[in-house]
């Protein structure tokens, strides 16, 4: 088959779990549905539950500081570019195609990490909206508390709430009802359901692709060659995965993502692997290290070239979690019936 990449869709349509803790130096995380409805003008304040926090926003936000790259492209697609004041993250070429030029725009923060809390209080937000929960951590840019005391409003998408089973399986459906969220909180309601609709009908049309292809078995390889941290039962790997109806070889691991070893993927011996790549020649060095393995390069994902690379901006929850679905099933396609 090859090895097929994300490139070829991108244009379409922590600690463990979690995502902001997940970089290369870490090695060393619609259609039938009900219109959404927007926050009239005598339905202020609106109050919500966020994670187990009320949060009550007194009008739509207008000065907003996101400080993950989902976060960032939800308002981007939704077409809230001037109501971004500040984002923590450079855009680059694995942003989505659809809110490139809108990103390249906006005034960054800081290119990589988060800015120190005095640093973005510094822009005056009127809402700070997150990804992931290492942002409100110690060692990121402080606890949502903090906020609170100044009377500014916080969002973590539902997906990444700390309180949340790690045994529960996060859907596309937690992204799409995080789109329409944030839809009501900035008014943009009808531009919520679009792109909810669209990404609605892309699946649709993913998953019709796959009638009469085999299931698979697929094992997720996010990082490290020592000892592999995997996608485990209920994040984003397992997501994109079990939208596919396919069997990722670590559902019986908790949580995001976790530790696994090699003995474990030779004796499960998927039918794909996935393999994250986080730039900088970290997938071509997973790619040499799998390949050229005595044992490993006999597994008969790697016999078949059933490999499949995923920038890391497709393997964390968000709009472009239906592309990486769709690469997926291309790549299951053109493995044609080697899965029997």
């Amino acid at each position: 088959m090859g090895l097929i990449t994300a490139l070829s869709v991108a244009g379409c349509g922590s600690a463990g779990d979690d995502a902001g803790s997940r970089t290369k130096d870490a090695s060393a995380d619609g259609g039938g549905q009900p219109a959404s409805d927007p926050v009239g003008a005598d339905e202020w304040p609106l109050t919500i539950d966020n994670c187990g926090i009320e949060v009550t926003l007194h009008e739509p936000p207008q000065r907003v500081v996101t400080l993950n790259k989902p976060a960032t492209e939800i308002l981007l697609a939704l077409g809230l570019r001037d109501r971004v004041a500040a984002v923590a993250g450079a855009p680059d070429d694995t942003v989505a195609a659809e809110v490139a030029d809108d990103f390249a725009a906006v005034d960054v923060l800081v290119e990589k990490d988060y800015p120190s809390f005095e640093a973005l209080v510094d822009t005056e937000p009127d809402f700070v909206y997150a990804a992931y929960p290492s942002a409100f951590r110690d060692d990121g840019v402080g606890s949502r508390e903090t906020f609170a005391d100044l009377g500014v409003p916080t969002y973590l998408s539902e997906g990444r709430c700390e309180n949340r089973d790690e045994h529960e399986p996060i859907s596309v459906e937690d992204i799409w009802s995080e789109i329409t969220e944030i839809g009501r909180i900035f008014g943009v309601g009808d531009e919520a359901d679009r792109l909810v609709a669209d990404q609605r009908e892309q699946l649709d049309q993913t998953l019709a692709s796959l009638d009469g292809l085999p299931a698979r078995t697929v094992y997720w390889w996010d990082m490290r060659t020592d000892t592999p941290f995997v996608g485990a039962c209920c994040g984003a790997p397992g997501m994109i995965i079990d939208a596919l109806g396919f069997q990722n070889i670590f559902d019986d691991l908790p949580g995001h993502w976790a530790d696994a070893n090699w003995e474990q993927v030779v004796e499960r011996d998927p039918d794909m692997i996935v393999i994250a790549d986080f730039g900088d020649g970290d997938a071509a060095e997973k790619l040499e290290f799998i390949t050229s393995d005595p044992t490993l390069s006999q597994l008969r994902a790697v016999r078949n070239d059933a490999l499949v690379t995923l920038p890391f901006a497709m393997t964390t929850p968000g709009i472009q979690t239906v592309d990486a679905i769709e690469t997926l099933a291309q790549a299951a396609a053109e493995a044609g019936e080697e899965g029997e």
